[in-house]
């Protein structure tokens, strides 16, 4: 008996359902589909259109965007509400996503790295630069791929330890 237990066990465990297995055109497919939405969204924060840009995170309630290891928004009305907020204080972005990489997981459901580097020019003409990672997961839906959770991570600066102060690279 404890053999046909064992059997079942192993049995449902080792393949996945042929529904989830995802054939290379469609994972191909995927990618391409992905990696047009994430260039649309960047395109959408180098244009400074944030409504645009809050278009590509999902309304779904299990929506979540962390930063630095902390949670930021609980929904993407939150984020979008922030973005533009902050928007009349900046007079030009620049996004730039280094070494994107997309991995088709399931139908529907993509996940998404990316380094990033980014120029912030604020209402007063000061210039700032900021660079990191982006992780996230898409999911397509009725209204194409959005992003359902993210994480954004910083690079500290370097500091100068003499002075307490970021050092000019």
């Amino acid at each position: 008996m404890r053999w046909v237990a064992l059997l079942l066990l192993v049995g449902c465990s080792t393949l996945p359902s042929n529904s989830t297995v995802l054939a290379p055109a469609h994972r191909a497919a995927i990618v391409d589909s992905v990696a047009s939405m994430v260039n649309a969204w960047r395109d959408a924060f180098n244009a400074r259109d944030f409504a645009r840009a809050a278009s590509y995170y999902s309304s779904d309630t299990a929506f979540r965007w962390f930063e630095n290891g902390e949670l930021k928004f609980r929904t993407a009305r939150e984020l979008r509400d922030t973005m533009l907020a902050e928007a009349p204080r900046l007079r030009a972005m620049n996004v730039t996503l280094v070494g994107l990489e997309i991995t088709a997981v399931a139908p529907g459901v993509a996940e998404v790295s990316t380094g990033f580097a980014e120029k912030v020019t604020d209402e007063k003409g000061d210039i700032a630069g900021y660079a990191g990672s982006i992780t996230m997961t898409a999911v397509h839906g009725d209204s194409g791929w959005k992003f359902l959770v993210g994480h954004s991570s910083l690079v500290a600066p370097l500091v100068d330890s003499t002075r307490g102060l970021p050092r000019k690279a």
